[in-house]
């Protein structure tokens, strides 16, 4: 019964955090004459997909901007496609990234580096695998100075190709549709704010006054803890959709899934409020995996009472439910939904696996670098 209740609550959150969430509007883009927009990307072994990447904000309609991107001692092809593309654009400037100092990690040590460079009263922190359509920042820095924000998180148009991309990435969007999302993207709580690492944008002042990378120097989250960071010192943060502007394809099959969540899944769990998010989240994984396990025992003819096969019905239905809902809402495949039960049990695995090398293994290990997790934060 505690399952189909649950059920029921994810649908209603998913009705209230989509009525509730802004999106960029072309009605709203901002004209010329804005505020310069500092760029910032920082790319370590991004051969893949950082020339697209980076032409797509050289391609942005939205003229008083520049562009950073940190190559972060990358050891593929990447500083000779940035050094092609910087001999191309004068408005692309690439930074040759240094080793991180101690007591600070990859990533936010290259966002460091490209913002202390950056000219702009706009910072703009994206991931190097997003594509941004040209119309993206003017629509943001239009978004963000009509509502009067601080901070503007891009929510982004995932790529999911095959079986376990579809499966597995869908929790990224249930994780914050079946959540109190509408709570973050409220400025009647000063604690916590939404963050997207696909892209964000934020008012330099504002992100000198919440510390900079320079007080996330250990952060595993950096997108999340920014953006939250913002919110305590004061500052409008609003995670809004941008999937029509924004595309990513963050992972490609199985392995690579497992292995980039395994990397920063356990450090959501930090504090009191880390605490009450492990205790949900473990709930919700039971509570999204057990009815179905009930109705396939009962199919398989085990001993199960007939009030708690219906009970399991209901809850696998109503989550199947939201699941649709949320696929509906932002125009993807229906189908993955069947596998709910499914994605929840492969996702016990990755956050008992990130567990393990947080707290047995206590080593972080990512790009071909390995950090203490002592010393990694949220």
């Amino acid at each position: 019964m505690a399952s189909a209740a649950f059920g029921g609550v994810c649908v209603l959150l998913f009705l209230v955090n989509a009525a509730t969430m802004d999106g960029l509007d072309p009605a709203l883009a901002a004209g010329p004459g804005g505020p310069l927009v500092s760029t910032i990307v920082p790319a370590r072994d991004e051969e893949r997909g950082i020339e697209a990447a980076v032409r797509s904000h050289l391609a942005q309609d939205y003229a008083n901007a520049e562009v950073i991107v940190v190559d972060d001692r990358s050891t593929d092809a990447t500083g000779a496609i940035l050094a092609a593309l910087a001999r191309e654009n004068p408005r692309l400037t690439v930074v040759s990234g240094v080793e991180p100092p101690e007591g600070w990690l990859g990533k936010p040590h290259a966002l460091h580096e490209g913002a202390t460079r950056a000219r702009g009263e706009l910072l703009l922190f994206a991931d190097a695998d997003v594509r941004f359509a040209p119309a993206a920042v003017s629509e943001a820095v239009g978004l963000l100075e009509a509502r009067r924000l601080d901070l503007v998180a891009l929510f982004p148009r995932l790529e999911l190709e095959g079986f376990w991309e579809n499966v597995l990435m869908a929790y990224l969007p249930v994780s914050y549709f079946f959540g109190p999302a509408f709570l973050l993207n409220s400025d009647a709580q000063r604690r916590f704010a939404a963050g997207a690492g696909a892209g964000m944008l934020v008012r330099a002042r504002a992100y000198r006054a919440a510390g900079g990378h320079e007080a996330l120097r250990a952060s595993m989250i950096d997108d999340l803890h920014l953006a939250t960071r913002v919110r305590r010192a004061g500052g409008r943060c609003r995670m809004v959709r941008a999937d029509e502007r924004l595309r990513l394809r963050m992972y490609r099959g199985f392995r690579e899934v497992f292995d980039g969540f395994t990397k920063n899944m356990a450090y959501v769990f930090e504090g009191w409020a880390g605490a009450a998010l492990a205790l949900t989240t473990l709930f919700s994984f039971v509570a999204w995996s057990l009815p179905a396990i009930v109705l396939v025992a009962a199919a398989a003819g085990a001993g199960i009472a007939p009030r708690d096969v219906v009970w399991a019905a209901v809850a696998v239905g109503a989550t199947l439910l939201g699941r649709a809902a949320i696929a509906r809402f932002l125009a993807y495949p229906v189908w993955p939904a069947l596998t709910h039960p499914f994605m929840a049990v492969v996702w016990i695995a990755i956050t008992a696996r990130s567990l393990a090398w947080r707290f047995l293994h206590r080593e972080v290990r990512w790009r071909g670098r390995r950090y203490p997790a002592a010393m990694a934060r949220f």
